[in-house]
């Protein structure tokens, strides 16, 4: 199907409304304005003014002096202790692998009231894990949902916005599901199966594999003539 000009613009104006209302709800949260805090630093991303995710490669003492970390969530038990400044935060760790199988959920609570708490006492959290891509991206994600009144649906484009590489695992994504069902009394996002996979994915991720399905399907059905 090809989309006209007209078709690309709306589509482009529902986006922006889209990250509009997003936009909008952070700022009834937070009390912010439509702005970022001044301080950037490379690898590290701004989720709200009090709420930062990054891997554990940036995750060191200068660059949480700078932003005026108060608490660090570590979830990378396969690596040494985040190294903390002279002036420590407060400093939590969750033992959890990148591994779907794994319950990550039943961190979701704690991990984001303390989150919270900080916040309300105008401190920042910074969230990490590895690569700053599945796990504690999960954790920022539980944080939005619980404490910004925000779909998973939403706080999964949020958080993606501003960090385009995240990409929770398929469990901790279905665990995110289940969460946002018990908090909410709805999901926002389905699992869909994908026959080129063999398996189930989030709906927010089958843009990515739309040509891989299409390319499964077309030699499928060569196949079958």
């Amino acid at each position: 199907m090809t989309l006209s000009a007209k078709d690309i613009v709306l589509s482009e104006n529902m986006n922006n409304e889209k990250s509009s209302e997003i936009q909008d709800l952070l700022n009834t949260h937070t009390g912010a304005k439509n702005e970022s805090s001044t301080t950037r630093l490379p690898g590290i991303s701004e989720i709200l003014p009090s709420l930062y995710l990054c891997g554990a490669g940036v995750a060191i003492p200068y660059f949480l002096e700078k932003l005026s970390i108060k608490c660090v969530i570590n979830i990378a038990p396969e690596l040494p202790h985040t190294p903390l400044p002279d002036d420590r935060p407060l400093y939590y760790q969750i033992p959890v692998l990148d591994k779907g199988d794994i319950d990550l959920k039943c961190y979701f609570d704690e991990a984001a009231d303390l989150i919270e708490g900080v916040r309300q006492s105008d401190g920042k959290s910074l969230v990490h894990c590895v690569a700053g891509v599945s796990r504690s991206a999960s954790i920022c994600i539980a944080y939005l949902i619980k404490h910004c009144d925000m779909t998973l649906r939403d706080a999964f484009l949020r958080v993606r916005e501003v960090r385009p590489q995240i990409r929770p695992n398929i469990g901790f994504f279905r665990q995110l599901i289940a969460y946002e069902e018990s908090i909410r009394g709805t999901a926002t996002v389905s699992m869909v199966f994908k026959e080129s996979l063999g398996q189930e994915i989030p709906d927010v991720y089958e843009y990515e594999y739309q040509a891989m399905e299409l390319f499964y399907q077309k030699h499928r059905n060569v196949k079958r003539r």
